[in-house]
Formats: structure tokens, C-alpha cells, sequence
């Protein structure tokens, strides 16, 4: 799935302006590889940590959803994605969460409209069937 953004003041390019934008949803790796990216080495009173920075971690998920500015190849760089005018970063920031919830809704839907077949069918469900020795925890066992 991915959504077509127009931008209102676009990304300079050379002597272009771009503005035509796409975004396209993110991939686990996409995620794994923000949240990487996004994190701090700090010491803390039990020694070092790392600490993911939550304004990092939105502009770098956001910079790998960005398929293609005009004809800039995505996923952008930081340093691309801060030379946008804020009501464009902005922009692009509510198409993205739109898109996000559109990616989960259709998850959803696809979940509900398979749960529940393979019960009907008679096949087992993947419950644990009733006295299989685990027991309830309860001090009367």
C-alpha cells in the first residue's frame, strides 16, 4: 500500500523543486532498523545504557517511509528529511500515521474475517483441553 503527497512547499533538489511525494508502509525491518538508529548511549547510575530518542525514532521511521520525493529516490537521509519546511514535515508526518492506520485496520479486518474458520470446521483450535494436569493454581490441587 503506499499514498501520493502533495507538498506544499516541496524539497529543493538542485534547481528543481520536488513535491510529489510517496509513502509507502513500513516493513519490520524498517522499524528494527529506526529504533537502531535512534539510540543513545548514556551512562546511568547502574552504568551505560542505551536510551531511544522518541523525535529520532519518528524522523527516522518516517525517512524510510518516504518511497520517492519527485525523482529522489527514497528512503531519504536525515539530513534531506530536515532541509523540508515544517508544514511539509508535518504534512508528510499525517499522511504517514494515516497510512499506518490503514495498514493495521486492513491487518485487523483480515484477522476477523478468518477467526473462527478452522473452529467451525471442526479442526482444533489450539486450546489446551480441559483436565490436562497444569492444573488452576488454586490450593484446592
Amino acid at each position: 500500500m503506499a499514498i501520493l503527497v502533495t507538498l506544499k512547499h516541496g524539497l529543493k533538489q538542485g534547481d528543481d523543486t520536488l513535491v510529489e511525494a510517496t509513502l509507502r508502509e513500513l516493513s519490520a525491518g524498517d522499524i528494527i532498523d529506526a529504533r537502531e538508529a535512534s539510540e543513545k548511549l548514556v551512562m546511568t547510575p547502574d552504568g551505560p545504557g542505551l536510551v531511544v530518542s522518541p523525535t529520532l525514532l519518528g524522523a527516522e521511521l518516517l525517512r524510510r517511509q518516504i518511497a520517492r520525493i519527485g525523482n529522489l529516490q527514497g528512503p531519504i537521509d536525515l539530513v534531506q528529511l530536515k532541509r523540508l519546511h515544517p508544514e511539509d514535515l508535518n504534512r508528510l508526518q499525517d499522511k504517514a500515521d494515516e497510512l499506518d492506520e490503514a495498514v493495521f485496520a486492513a491487518a485487523a479486518m483480515e484477522g476477523l474475517s478468518t477467526r473462527g474458520r478452522d473452529d467451525a470446521a471442526g479442526a482444533d483450535s489450539g486450546a489446551a483441553p480441559a483436565g490436562n494436569g497444569q492444573g488452576n493454581g488454586t490450593a484446592a490441587e
